[in-house]
């Protein structure tokens, strides 16, 4: 699987770039105004964009859809609790998914896990071993809660129900590059992450 980290902007932003190898079939997971980087790296790659993926609806992640959407013509992919949010914001969703949900890539499969906490309708993907978690796990630490939409409950549920179960070996790809590093894994994240650590949701409430 081809793949690519792209980092943007002045909050630290990630986009992923991932395509297969085969078929030059290619997704865009959270583009916001690096149009250039993204379709560059495309066009290194000979990769032809068909799906974009918004983890969740905040202007952060979300900024580049539809110029990307309408350069490419490619799909826009979103969890169907996310939709609406996305629409009010005069973005386009072509494909509703919901959890477990899995997508073909050419040769890749792609699996919607359906993380609410950062937003109702926040989506993690996996594809070729590779998390992407948008704002839900990021290196260190979690998503925030406080804005609107958010759950304090629920991200507990999502990362210890949904993420911290996966095999250790999973890399881990946040949407901010706001840890000691890009990128981790599951096993290196439940060790070192207190968000993962929490043996409980009142030790988890405690951790700044």
């Amino acid at each position: 699987m081809i793949f690519k980290q792209i980092p943007v902007g002045v909050m630290a932003n990630f986009t992923y770039v991932f395509g297969s190898e085969k078929t030059g079939e290619a997704a865009v997971v959270d583009p916001t105004s690096n149009l250039a980087d993204i379709l560059r790296f495309a066009e290194e790659k000979n990769l032809r964009i068909g799906l974009i993926f918004a983890t969740h609806d905040h202007a952060d992640h979300t900024s580049g859809i539809s110029a990307l959407a309408k350069k490419t013509g490619a799909k826009v992919v979103a969890h169907k609790a996310e939709t609406q949010g996305l629409r009010r914001k005069h973005l386009p969703v072509d494909i509703e998914v919901e959890d477990g949900q899995k997508l073909k890539l050419g040769d890749i499969e792609i699996t919607i896990i359906h993380t609410p906490g950062h937003t109702p309708g926040s989506m993690c993907l996996l594809a070729g071993g590779k998390l992407m978690t948008g704002d839900t796990l990021f290196v260190g630490n979690c998503g925030r809660t406080d804005l609107p939409g958010g759950s304090t409950k629920q991200m507990f549920e999502s990362l210890h129900k949904k993420l911290k179960v996966l095999p250790d070996d999973i890399e881990v790809y946040p949407g901010h590059d706001y840890g000691d590093r890009p990128s981790s894994t599951i096993g290196r994240e439940k060790k070192t992450n207190p968000t993962l650590a929490a043996a409980s949701f009142d030790e988890f409430m405690e951790v700044p």
